[in-house]
């Protein structure tokens, strides 16, 4: 029905990539194998140059081998419009190089292989760590400031931490190795308004004369602290979604009449409200009472936990989002999953939205009485609650399926 008007917005939200998972998945084609697999932040990594076979997850690292010299292999988060950032990487080489240096770089307002920001560190034949803040736009690199020299004698397997923030044209960089105290000041801090927004990532490179090949370059840590899109994506609207106690059985009286008329105006959450109160980044809300009073029943919510290849389980469902059991309408008891707390798949998050807090009864799982609301989507399409739109079904309505959560 027609209320006030109202915008819906999302952003980007913070997250750490620790690689926790293995890849590629030698069980799949080759065709098919996934080198760096999803992200925790909702996207997935892309690998470019020379070969696929150059890039690989283990448990706790992503992999980058260098078995070519002068031949940049580049790992990037699928997301081209980021603007300003604030991110960090943690890395090493497994060897000190030999005839020439080895690089590791953060990029960001990447374009593409010619085009991109990079805070990149050289890893010199000698030992010594450099760290230098440049651009390259077709294909021509430009400093933007002077090399820094972080260390010498630094042996291989050193872990360390590049970060770049960057806000408007404004690029700010440090470096420092594991073991030690982030520096406060920023090692550079510059102005450029070439690239206006891009993605993020890792470049690796063995410098042309590089003797020692392969050399590996392990990521524990990739983290994003916090982005934004070039235009974060909105929704405005006049349109609001409410759910009557009872379902609608074509029959129209004064107490349905005052109900309705009593929703025009009101800006009490509706359904759209609640189902954006699960975006990244919204805020944790506790239940005050009832069965899951002190549990967490709003905020940000995950899909499903990560699968030996980084990807999603489904199977969240509502009371698991909480971490309590649930004593269903038919009398079924459903116990909670410590492993899927914060979670909900598509079907969980429809019962969460529409069970949970709209007030329509919900049952354990398959329910083919019209009267509940089932625990799969496709369950949903055929038997879901609602009005009276087909002669067959005095309770039913039009056949609709729920909104999923990702």
């Amino acid at each position: 029905m027609p209320g006030p008007q109202r915008t819906f917005a999302e952003n980007k939200r913070p997250f750490v990539d620790d690689f926790q998972r293995t890849l590629p998945d030698v069980s799949l084609p080759v065709a098919n194998r996934q080198y760096r697999g999803a992200s925790p932040g909702g996207g997935s990594w892309s690998t470019l140059g020379p070969a696929d076979t150059d890039y690989a997850v283990v448990p706790g690292a992503g992999v980058i081998s260098l078995t070519t010299d002068f031949a940049s292999r580049h790992a990037t988060l699928r997301d081209d419009d980021i603007t300003d950032v604030d991110v960090r990487c943690v890395a090493r080489f497994d060897k000190v190089p030999t005839g020439q240096a080895c690089s590791f770089a953060l990029s960001f307002g990447y374009q593409d292989t010619h085009n991109s920001y990079r805070a990149r560190l050289s890893f010199l034949t000698t030992g010594a760590v450099e760290l230098r803040v440049e651009k390259e736009v077709s294909d021509t690199v430009t400093q933007l400031a002077s090399a820094l020299t972080l260390a010498a004698g630094v042996p291989a397997g050193s872990d360390w931490t590049i970060r770049v923030r960057r806000k408007g044209s404004r690029i700010q960089a440090k470096a420092w190795r594991a073991g030690s105290a982030e520096p406060s000041a920023w090692s550079v801090d510059v102005t450029d308004s070439t690239f206006a927004k891009g993605r993020v990532g890792v470049r690796a490179l063995a410098n042309n004369g590089c003797t020692n090949l392969p050399v590996k370059l392990s990521a524990s840590s990739f983290e994003v602290d916090a982005a934004n899109w070039e235009a974060p994506p909105t929704v405005t609207h006049g349109d609001w979604v409410r759910v009557l106690p009872q379902p609608f059985d074509g029959t129209w009286n004064d107490r349905l009449e005052q109900t309705i008329r009593a929703w025009a105006g009101s800006t009490a959450p509706d359904v759209l409200a609640y189902a954006a109160m699960f975006l990244g980044g919204a805020p944790a809300v506790s239940a005050g009472s009832g069965p899951a009073q002190g549990k967490q029943v709003l905020g940000e919510a995950g899909y499903g936990y990560p699968d030996p290849q980084g990807y999603r389980y489904e199977g969240a469902d509502f009371h698991e989002y909480m971490d309590v059991g649930w004593t269903f309408d038919d009398g079924i008891h459903t116990g909670p999953s410590s492993r899927q707390v914060g979670n909900l798949d598509c079907s969980g998050y429809t019962r969460m939205v529409y069970g949970y807090h709209m007030g329509v009864p919900m049952a354990a799982a398959q329910d083919t009485s019209k009267e509940r609301l089932p625990r799969k989507s496709r369950d949903m399409a055929d038997y879901a609650p609602g009005g009276a739109d087909r002669p067959d079904r005095r309770h039913q309505p039009a056949r609709r399926r729920p909104a999923s959560a990702r």
